[in-house]
């Protein structure tokens, strides 16, 4: 005659249990996060009324440098952004950098663009012969000068499209 052996509640029962005591540890780990997110969301506002101080505006952006373009004889420039006036100096921030950026990393490809930077000018500031018909564009960012036989070379060391993305202009004719 075999022996019954208790094997412990049914299968059902046990599982009830662990989702019991999970339930019972998450819960309160979900509510104490919740209050602590109040409680700190409470205290940082709390904190610049209390004291009469302003909260601190974001970082403005420090103003852009505009330069004159150099017209000399036999020299010429990369245009690579001809830019409207309705764009917001973040924006033309972020172009001028990157384009800085970019110089610096292709400067192996051609030694003419070590120690270049992207310049930015107005409208009014750059050689005649550059400005554009359409009046919607009101400024350029531009590499040089360069000696007008090596300019288009630059556009393809950059890894740019010459006369799209890239225009070697000649700054007098």
């Amino acid at each position: 005659m075999q022996s019954a052996r208790y094997a412990g509640p049914p299968m059902f029962a046990r599982g009830r249990k662990r989702r019991t005591l999970v339930l019972l540890a998450v819960v309160p780990l979900v509510v104490g996060i919740g209050i602590g997110v109040l409680i700190g969301g409470n205290l940082q506002s709390q904190s610049t009324q209390n004291t009469g101080a302003t909260p601190t505006s974001p970082a403005v952006p420090d103003q852009l440098e505009y330069t004159d373009m150099p017209c000399d004889p036999g020299s010429s420039v990369l245009v690579l952004h001809s830019l409207e006036g309705a764009m917001r100096e973040s924006d033309v921030r972020v172009l001028l950098d990157y384009e800085t950026m970019w110089v610096q990393h292709r400067e192996s490809a051609n030694p003419a663009l070590v120690g270049q930077t992207a310049q930015l000018s107005r409208r009014d500031d750059v050689c005649p012969v550059i400005v554009p018909e359409d009046p919607r564009f009101t400024q350029f960012i531009w590499l040089g000068p360069f000696p007008s036989d090596t300019a288009p070379a630059l556009c393809e060391a950059l890894l740019k499209v010459t006369g799209r993305n890239c225009i070697p202009a000649q700054v007098v004719r």
